[in-house]
């Protein structure tokens, strides 16, 4: 299989074992920083409506946006729920909300995906967290009750939700991580003491016991905090704008596959298992698609169909021909028939 990776990618690999002394830096700043939150230096504002922070000791690839289509979805027929987001990779500054016309430019990639997938539902984009909430608090809703959701917002502590959920990953836990820029950590794993909830992601749908209790003795859960696992689930059928087709339709054929996550891990070896014939070029997370890049995967494609990700697709959608580029979703499934538990979990954390 042919793999292209992008040189961000390539040169990170072979740099960050030289950077150890930078960690104890970043270390020294980021612990103090939530020591000031801690002992009140730094104040949290909270908010009378009830508020789901979904986020990561991790710079990414833990399942984010998975996650909030998740409890999006959950939500969404009983709530007028709200998603407030960075808006990762947007080229606009200040608060932005989503509408018909945005593009992942106005708003980023994931708001946009899940304002694609969620048309009925608000999405604000905000670098701060604090002026976000203020924004949309000031746009009257009516009927439903309101709910909100808070992509990646574990480090942003200016502001405090009513329920914090923590993802990590099934095969690369936070236990197992290390501080920015040797590893991917943002802050010390001490800090997932803040969570009412850990979520393991990406976990096999056999994990087993053991493997459960391991993961509940490294992570070492506070008496107030709760443990869930879930997998991911990819679609029968792959999507673009204008259509659905089945999966199966890959057999036939030879296709091109591109990613622009943090981790793709998963995605090749599902499609390793169905025996289909492809070539992987993988870019940077949210990686910002050039003319150039443009021209190499059609390059590489030579008109072979390519398939990306949701989240790539959102970006890549303008620059290829419709019949194509198709992504394959994908869902998070909660594992031990704990779904409901979850659920009635956050409903009771957030005060819904």
């Amino acid at each position: 299989m042919y793999i292209y990776e992008d040189n961000d990618i390539i040169f990170m690999r072979y740099f960050r074992f030289l950077l150890f002394p930078f960690s104890i830096v970043y270390m020294l700043i980021t612990s103090m920083r939530n020591l000031f939150f801690s002992i009140g230096i730094f104040r949290q504002t909270t908010y009378d409506v009830p508020a789901l922070g979904i986020g990561n000791l991790s710079t990414g690839g833990t399942g984010k946006s998975v996650a909030v289509n998740y409890f999006i979805a959950l939500f969404k027929k009983e709530f007028n729920v709200t998603v407030l987001s960075r808006g990762y990779g947007r080229v606009s500054k200040g608060f932005r909300l989503g509408d018909a016309s945005s593009t992942a430019k106005t708003i980023g990639d994931e708001p946009k995906m899940f304002l694609g997938r969620h048309p009925e539902i608000r999405v604000g984009v905000s670098n701060s967290r604090r002026e976000g909430m203020e924004k949309l608090l000031a746009i009257p809703q009516k009927g439903k009750p309101a709910m909100y959701i808070w992509d990646d917002c574990f480090q942003h502590r200016w502001v405090k939700p009513s329920c914090m959920l923590l993802l990590t990953t099934y095969d690369k836990p936070f236990t197992k991580d290390f501080l920015l820029p040797v590893g991917n950590l943002r802050e010390l794993s001490e800090g997932s003491s803040r969570a009412d909830a850990i979520l393991v992601t990406k976990c096999p749908a056999t994990i087993s016991t053991a493997e459960k209790e391991y993961f509940e003795q490294r992570i070492q859960l506070k008496k107030h905090q709760k443990l869930f696992f879930a997998t991911i689930k990819y679609s029968d059928k792959i999507h673009n704008s204008e259509r659905k087709i089945s999966l199966s339709v890959l057999k036939k054929i030879s296709f091109v596959l591109v990613t622009g996550i943090a981790d793709p891990t998963l995605l090749i070896q599902f499609l390793k298992n169905k025996y289909l014939d492809f070539e992987h070029m993988q870019f940077s997370d949210h990686h910002v698609f050039t003319d150039k890049d443009v021209d190499k995967i059609k390059n590489k494609s030579n008109g072979r169909m390519v398939l990306t990700t949701e989240k790539d697709f959102v970006r890549l959608s303008k620059e290829f021909d419709s019949e194509l580029l198709f992504y394959l979703p994908i869902e998070m499934e909660v594992l031990d028939g704990k779904a409901k538990e979850l659920s009635e979990f956050v409903r009771s954390c957030s005060g819904v």
